[in-house]
Parts: C-alpha cells; structure tokens; sequence
C-alpha cells in the first residue's frame, strides 16, 4: 500500500505528526523499531510538560499513541534501514517491510549509547546490528549482544538457537528473563577488538573471546537513512522554520534537528511537520493534475 505520509519513529514528534496528519485526512503510517519510545517510557516522572503535571513517561507514551491511532494511524513495528526517492515516492526498506509514501517525516529521535571503542572498524567483519538478518553468519559460533533497549531480548534469543554461546549485556533497566543458553553480563561495554574480524569484547566486567558483536539500539542516526540529507557538525538534520529539509518531501521533527530534547519541543515540530507535509501533498496533488 501507498500511504501519503510515512512517519519514521514513534516518540513525542512522530506521533504528534500522526495524529495532526490523520486529521487532514492523510493515510498515514508510523514505522518505529519499539512500540513505544524507550527513551520516553523510562522517564519516571514528567513535570515540564504543559498540562500533565507528574504523569509518568509511560503514561504519556500510552496516551499519545492510543489518540494518534484513535483518529486512523497506522503502526508498522520495523526498523527502517534506508529511503530511496523516486518521481513524487519515497520507498522505505526496513528489515521486514518495504512501503511507499509520497512524503516522509523523519522523527528518529537520539541514538541511545555512544559508540564503543572499535565498533565502527569491525562493522561488516563481525560488528552486526540486526540478529535476524546476519546470526546464521555466527552458527556454533560465540557472540556477545549490548542491548540499549528491551527489544534486544528477542534477538538475543533468537542467537541462542543458533550460536554456540551468547554474552548478553543489558543496558536498560528491569531486563527481563533470558534463556538458560545465554550469559547475562553486569558492566558497560568498552571495546570491540581483533586482527581483521572481531576477537575480544571487553567490557568493565571482563573480556569475552567472541566472533561477533551485534548491538541493539532504539534506531540508526537519521543522517544515515537517505541520501544527500543535510545534517550539521553534531550529526542533527538541519530543517526549515517548517521542519522542511533540504530534500522535497521530507520533513524532520524532535530530538534528531537538535537539542533542547524538550517533550513539549517535540510534539510542536510534530504538528509543524505534518501540517507542512501536507501543504507539500496539496502542492504535489495540483502540480500532478496540470
């Protein structure tokens, strides 16, 4: 399916944008690797969000999904790993779907976790960020996985089926349970070594001699998704004053233009977004009809 507009991530802005985007009546989906935003839900207690005094980052999470989806969004749960434009088309790929839109809205947010030590070196040659695509490479093999986020516990099982051992390090708080075939390591990640292909992983509670090390993060840096696309010194997506960027047809909206990484911040440039989205489909509408 077509849709107008595909929103890529589900944190404050991106469902801000959805929901003022279904309002004009626009088919729109919301394509978001966590069903709600970790950053978002991990936050204890709000107080500097307009209105909602001491409501809890899940309840907020909750409440802005629940009304987006209310008014016709639609949620995708996938990783986008790349957009490649067309005449008047945007096709998106992510690990399992591929969809179309006629404008796109970036709301990616922060990657969580700094890049460890090595990890950019070994990329391809034993450094993986998707399981399910490049685990069977590591059959009977050791691996370590560093989950930034919850998700990360699925394919983490999922490695356990087909790795000879897995190292799992947990980042994020309340982990749950894992299977008995992996080892749950307490400390923070701090170099990925080798001679060629990964070798060591080490980390503040030991060095583990794997062959690879795959990482779970909330998203990839939206810089990386699209060709071409602006960004500043700092990585963040350089937008307009109507979160239109230097590519037509793609706007971006909260944490990944720039800081403050404000709530209240995000959920406007949502808004801006998707109203100015679809002026661009009105435009684009009209142009086609000529």
């Amino acid at each position: 399916m077509t849709y107008d507009i595909a929103i890529v991530g589900g944190g404050p802005a991106g469902l801000a944008a959805a929901l003022n985007a279904c309002r004009r009546n626009l088919r729109t989906v919301v394509i978001g690797k966590e069903e709600f935003s970790s950053k978002l839900t991990q936050a204890h207690r709000i107080d500097n969000y307009p209105g909602l005094p001491s409501v809890t980052g899940e309840e907020l999470a909750r409440k802005l999904r629940e009304h987006a989806e209310s008014n016709g969004a639609v949620f995708v749960k996938d990783e986008i790993q790349s957009i490649y434009p067309e005449e008047d088309m945007f096709n998106l790929y992510g690990r399992e779907h591929q969809l179309q839109a006629m404008a796109v809205i970036l709301a990616t947010g922060i990657t969580l976790g700094a890049e460890i030590e090595g990890e950019a070196d070994f990329v391809g040659r034993g450094v993986s960020y998707c399981a399910t695509c490049d685990g069977m490479f590591f059959r009977q093999k050791p691996v370590a996985m560093v989950g930034y986020i919850r998700e990360a516990e699925a394919e983490v099982a999922f490695l356990a089926e087909v790795c000879s051992h897995v190292y799992y390090l947990p980042l994020y708080k309340n982990p749950g349970p894992v299977d008995s075939r992996v080892t749950v390591i307490e400390g923070k990640p701090v170099a990925i070594s080798g001679n060629g292909q990964v070798e060591r992983f080490t980390t503040t509670a030991g060095i583990w001699e794997v062959s690879g090390v795959f990482i779970e993060r909330a998203g990839r840096p939206a810089g990386q998704l699209i060709g071409n696309l602006a960004v500043d010194a700092e990585q963040f997506i350089v937008t307009d004053a109507l979160q239109a960027t230097n590519i037509p047809g793609i706007f971006a909206a909260g944490d990944c233009t720039g800081k403050p990484w404000q709530i209240a911040r995000a959920v406007g440039q949502g808004q801006v977004a998707a109203l100015s989205a679809a002026h661009y489909l009105d435009t684009l509408k009209k142009r086609q009809t000529v």
